[in-house]
């Protein structure tokens, strides 16, 4: 089995699961790492057992033998790293969002598709009970599907760095959590047609983790309504201003329901007229006659991050949330800044194949 060497752009904590994820796969190193500040990219590189460090991810991508970089860099740096490593036929796992606009997400797709490169965007939806709930978004469980709801709703980011700066992070909730619940409904219901929204900064003046107080000039209070080409609407909030975290996905249909991550149950099926084989029947919002499909659960096999992208690597294959699929998911989000600021009606004008 061929290595498959990678570099890291960007020193900071999210980058460690892909460190972590990466040591447990076989014929998989990181061999170079990559920040803007050089002692913060020899920092890393210590930690995780990395030979070489760099603060020019140009001179990185030159100098060592990659594979594929992965990019963990703040919003507004996803850019430029990744149209570089694609102009030189690397592959690219790029965190979220895909970018900070959506002509630079278009760019990174087309010149992917142009180069023939492997480009894996985040989110990474393709845990066993999403995949397993796709079994069951189909008129033979749940009926004619009539709507959806989705949200990621918290606190907050706790820390105080350029989360809640404007200048720096290019968006607030729609960039860094509504892009999560849009994820999972498309890629359960596939291609929307338009999209209605409310963006507003509800919080100015915050407490962050350490106590501090700040002020914040991004949006932290998103309603989105997504309109599909049947009529269906799904609505999707992101709130930076609960008490506690809501991250659920309901879809809705004449005669069932699908939820993932409600009310303590991974996944339910409410379908009230016939039952799930090898399923545990259960009681969801005070609802009888929904079910919990462990069989179908379990017989699907856990994939990480890194295992799904070394797994494209070496077939060859571009991810199953392909660069299309979460182009229309970063189109929608950035249709919900346009429709918010003209208060009107976005017509999105990209598609992919579900």
């Amino acid at each position: 089995m061929r290595t498959i060497n990678l570099g890291m752009i960007g020193s900071g904590d999210i980058s460690n699961r892909f460190f972590e994820q990466a040591a447990k796969l076989e014929g998989v190193r990181f061999v170079a790492t990559c920040a803007r500040r050089l002692e913060n990219a020899e920092k890393k590189a210590a930690a995780y057992g990395v030979p070489r460090w760099y603060d020019d991810y140009r001179l990185m991508m030159d100098k060592e033998e990659l594979d594929a970089v992965i990019v963990t860099t703040p919003h507004s740096v996803h850019t430029e790293p990744v149209l570089a490593a694609l102009e030189r036929g690397l592959h690219v796992l790029n965190e979220k969002p895909m970018a900070t606009s959506f002509e630079d997400c278009t760019r990174m797709v087309e010149l992917a598709e142009s180069k023939n490169a492997i480009f894996m965007s985040l989110p990474f939806d393709l845990n066993p009970h999403y995949l397993a709930a796709s079994d069951f978004v189909n008129e033979q469980y749940i009926g004619k599907i009539t709507g959806a709801e989705a949200q990621l709703s918290l606190p907050g980011p706790p820390r105080d760095n350029w989360y809640y700066d404007k200048s720096v992070a290019h968006g607030g909730a729609v960039l860094d959590c509504m892009v999560y619940p849009v994820s999972r409904i498309v890629g359960l219901l596939g291609p929307a047609v338009s999209v209605m929204a409310e963006v507003n900064t509800l919080i100015p003046n915050r407490i962050v983790g350490d106590g501090k107080q700040i002020k914040s000039d991004v949006d932290d209070n998103v309603t989105v309504i997504v309109q599909f080409a049947g009529g269906q609407q799904a609505v999707i909030r992101t709130l930076w201003g609960m008490s506690f975290v809501q991250n659920n996905t309901l879809i809705y249909g004449r005669k069932g329901t699908v939820a993932l991550n409600d009310s303590g149950f991974p996944l339910v099926v409410h379908s009230p007229g016939q039952a799930l084989p090898d399923s545990e029947q259960v009681t969801w919002r005070g609802v009888k006659e929904c079910y919990v499909p462990q069989a179908k659960i379990a017989s699907i096999p856990q994939e990480d991050i890194m295992t799904h992208f070394v797994r494209c690597l070496r077939d060859g294959e571009q991810p199953v949330q392909s660069g299309r699929q979460q182009l229309h998911v970063h189109e929608i989000m950035f249709g919900a800044y346009r429709s918010a600021e003209s208060g009107k009606r976005y017509e999105l004008t990209t598609s992919f194949t579900p």
